[in-house]
């Protein structure tokens, strides 16, 4: 940069230079010490968001998590931390709540399936009165009239039944005994009305399965007495055994009078509720039995059946590495 002013006096000019780089040097400096504070702004920024992300964020989120975990019924939930502030603190008393909670329900769990156990023993035990007169009546009709097979065949079945429903050894067999046991009753009361006509088709790759007892009997017998009984002539029971992906099905299908369907949705809420031992209990005994055993996808549900009747579907769900 040059200056220049011209003397009146003596006509000379006076001259000043200086070098540009001395003019713009703080203005250069000012500009570098923006940057560089503007640089170390947003690296603290950078940083502390960072921290804050690491140490408030992070640990909410997991607690968070963990917390709709334990709302959806994983109770086994934990939380890892090795931190000891006020996270930590809360970490803590997250696990000490969530195996409280575990070992509550798992008491819960297990007192409710001595109940059951218990329930199911008396429920076997139990012989209904009502069956057991109608078939040795029968027995003494066709004893009058000399039919002596037909009373060898009833004594035999009615044995052979009995002798499957008390006993309370055994909480499991397999299907192959339970759809002996279908059977059985089945024919028993065919020979009493003489107007009932089953079919019964299982695959032979489910005969084999592991399953409660007294599961499909209390189905069979339902539809006997509020189904084909309450109607005029003939009626159909149809027993299917199905197999897919994610389990096994056995569809009991009758033709009977059916239910309505404000009378099917009453059904279906008392089959599903944890009331006491009703008029309903052989129906909810045995969706509450699979649900717990196999998990809540399992269980039995109803619904209208296409031949005018009531279709019972009891459903079970077993893994693949468990089918092997």
């Amino acid at each position: 940069m040059i200056l220049y002013a011209k003397s009146e006096a003596t006509g000379w000019y006076l001259i000043e230079y200086m070098p540009l780089e001395s003019i713009l040097s703080p203005i250069t400096s000012s500009r570098n010490w923006f940057w560089l504070s503007l640089s170390l702004i947003l690296l603290i920024s950078v940083l502390s968001a960072f921290l804050l992300y690491r140490n408030v964020q992070v640990p909410i989120r997991e607690l968070y998590l963990a917390a709709k975990r334990l709302r959806r019924g994983d109770y086994a939930v934990r939380v890892g931390s090795r931190k000891h502030d006020e996270f930590g603190y809360l970490f803590e008393q997250f696990n000490m709540m969530s195996e409280q909670i575990q070992h509550l329900i798992n008491s819960i769990y297990a007192e409710k399936l001595r109940a059951r156990e218990a329930t199911l023993k008396q429920l076997q035990s139990q012989i209904n009165p009502h069956f057991l007169y109608n078939c040795l009546f029968f027995i003494k009709n066709m004893t009058r009239i000399g039919e002596r097979n037909a009373v060898m065949a009833m004594a035999v079945k009615l044995g052979d039944y009995y002798r499957y429903t008390t006993h309370v050894d055994q909480q499991e067999t397999t299907l192959r005994e339970e759809i002996k046991l279908i059977d059985n009753y089945l024919s028993i009361q065919n020979m009493r009305m003489d107007r009932i006509h089953f079919q019964i088709e299982i695959p032979d790759a489910m005969l084999e399965l592991k399953l409660p007892r007294l599961i499909v009997q209390p189905i069979i017998e339902n539809a006997i007495i509020h189904g084909i009984e309450p109607r005029e002539g003939a009626g159909m029971i149809r027993v299917t055994g199905l197999i897919d992906e994610q389990g096994y099905e056995i569809v009991c299908e009758d033709d009977g009078v059916g239910l309505s369907e404000q009378e099917l949705l009453r059904l279906r809420q008392k089959i599903s509720s944890n009331a006491g031992l009703d008029e309903g209990c052989g129906l909810r005994n045995v969706h509450q039995r699979l649900v717990h055993k196999y998990g809540g996808a399992s269980g039995l549900t109803l619904e209208q059946s296409t031949e005018g009747g009531l279709r019972a579907t009891i459903r079970w769900i077993v893994l693949l590495s468990e089918r092997e």
